[in-house]
């Protein structure tokens, strides 16, 4: 039997809220980028207090998606990487279809919004559409030059 999972196979007994999410997936990037994650850390990339990154890893230690013991790194458990993992390529997925749409003074703003209520299938087909778009190079420069033409009409 396979080990994987969709992300909603993962989450059937472990849901997590929009805060918890974003909690996890930003100790997922720190992990990638710099090995040890530690509440100041996560304090400092989410711009929070420490005592509030510590309260909610207390909650993700509880539903297993991390361990944490106080003054010590916080390590994922292997549902934390995979679910980590997840986030992480929904945010970049819906931060690429976005730079596409040509979404530029808002769009971290727009993809954090989009990332916690977009379904599943939704989230399929803008990768779909983001892979036709990297195969053919000539039909993405129309769309730009559409984009950029009908901005001057305005």
């Amino acid at each position: 039997m396979s080990e994987y999972f969709t992300f909603n196979e993962y989450m059937k007994n472990n849901k997590l809220t929009p805060s918890e999410e974003d909690y996890v997936e930003m100790i997922y990037r720190i992990n990638l980028n710099r090995g040890n994650v530690q509440v100041k850390d996560v304090a400092n990339e989410l711009n929070i207090k420490p005592a509030s990154v510590t309260k909610m890893v207390k909650k993700l230690n509880d539903k297993d998606i991390l361990e944490y013991k106080k003054y010590d790194y916080i390590k994922l458990t292997e549902m934390g990487y995979k679910v980590g993992n997840t986030l992480l390529k929904r945010h970049n997925t819906i931060y690429k279809f976005l730079e596409i749409l040509g979404v530029k003074d808002s769009i971290h703003e727009e993809t954090e919004k989009i990332e916690h209520t977009i379904n599943y299938d939704t989230l399929e087909k803008m990768e779909t559409l983001i892979n036709f778009f990297s195969k053919y190079q000539g039909i993405y420069s129309l769309l730009k030059e559409f984009q950029e033409d009908k901005h001057l009409d305005t």
